[in-house]
């Protein structure tokens, strides 16, 4: 797995400073009792524009999560690229007597240190997320201490334009919200109910127990299968990812309710009644005032990725538990087996990660820069 000590950021001269981006992640795993989130325990922060960053970039790890892992790290260490997702270990690999965890976050892990390492920007090439994703599979197919395993995944990559570019495989996935709406939106990869895509690694000695006793064949997809997406973000646009232990329990209205309840408590979106409906705003003001630096605890509790991905977890956490609360995964359920009278949310590890676009003012009103015009000789 990719790791490195503390590293600067790369040049970024004669380029035009854009967007930079603020991040959180949240997680809960399956057995964590409902509770007050503990920094460091439940949430984690991250900036693109905090310099010798330690660690310098961030990743999950098992007793905090659980089978579900995530990363965010700088691309290059350049506070204007940015790379971030999740992985969710698919669970049914327990009854083979394996620790789907193990191959979760070892693929975050090793995404997280590749973005960190890449050397193209100087080039003008960015990282691409599937790339990171294809990286990071061959990495954990070949890592001997991970004997089996799989796990969906869904990442993206940010840029200093703002331009964002997702991979999403299996039932994971992400929003990306502006004020009041959701703007769009990734769809599930399943071949059935209940069944989503999946990375997997499966040994020889359990592909051979599969043929010789005619048992179910492993799911098994590649990187190459992943959706593909890209999208333009606008200043104060948030991307907020999440593993099915959010989207079995919460739908995207659900999770376009929590976004606002914190956003217009904490001024960041407002009503503005100059038109038809109270159209939502954006304090654009306000987004870009976010901190550039995270160095206190109470900066970091306050910190609005944190709140945000922390409001989104507890919610999905409770509604998981909410027997009388009928979700996502109730409905389906309901739909295609109504025998089983399913009731209730879905217990489940969660993991939450959000991204806040922040353009930088500056750049936001400046005109396009002209050629310089060249002297006759």
């Amino acid at each position: 797995m990719p790791l490195a000590g503390t590293r600067g950021y790369s040049s970024d001269a004669g380029r035009k400073k854009s967007f930079t981006y603020r991040l959180s992640a949240a997680a809960a795993g399956k057995q964590t009792p409902p509770r007050q989130p503990k920094l460091g325990q439940d949430f984690w922060t991250y900036t693109s524009t905090q310099s010798n960053q330690t660690p310098p970039y961030l990743r999950s790890t098992k007793p905090n999560s659980g089978e579900d892992a995530f990363f965010a790290a700088t691309v290059g260490g350049s506070k204007h690229n940015v790379a971030f997702g999740l992985a969710d270990g698919v669970g049914g690999w327990q009854d083979q007597g394996v620790d789907p965890s193990e191959f979760s976050h070892g693929l975050c892990g090793v995404m997280a240190g590749t973005a960190y390492l890449h050397e193209g920007l100087k080039q003008g090439k960015n990282v691409k997320p599937l790339d990171l994703l294809q990286t990071a599979y061959d990495a954990v197919i070949s890592n001997p201490k991970i004997d089996a395993g799989g796990c969906t995944a869904s990442l993206g990559v940010a840029d200093e334009r703002g331009h964002v570019e997702t991979a999403n495989l299996g039932d994971s996935g992400w929003i990306i919200f502006g004020p009041g709406k959701v703007a769009h939106r990734s769809q599930p990869q399943t071949h059935a109910f209940n069944t989503p895509y999946q990375l997997s690694k499966t040994p020889s000695r359990m592909q051979a127990q599969h043929a010789i006793f005619g048992g179910a064949t492993q799911i098994s997809e590649m990187p190459e299968h992943a959706d593909i997406e890209e999208h333009q973000l606008k200043h104060g646009d948030i991307v907020l990812f999440g593993t099915d232990g959010v989207w079995d329990n919460l739908s995207a209205q659900d999770t376009l309710a929590i976004i606002t309840r914190v956003m217009e408590e904490y001024g960041y979106w407002f009503k503005s009644h100059n038109f038809a409906g109270a159209e939502t705003m954006l304090n654009e003001t306000m987004i870009r005032s976010l901190p550039k630096a995270l160095d206190r605890k109470e900066e970091q509790e306050r910190y609005l990725p944190a709140l945000l991905a922390t409001a989104v977890m507890r919610e999905a956490k409770t509604a998981g538990l909410d027997r009388r609360r009928d979700g996502p995964f109730a409905k389906e359920v309901n739909m295609h087996y109504p025998q089983e009278g399913w009731q209730g949310g879905k217990p489940d590890d969660i993991a939450v990660v959000v991204c806040v676009a922040v353009e930088d003012a500056a750049d936001a009103t400046a005109p396009e820069t002209e050629k310089p015009i060249k002297a006759k000789l």
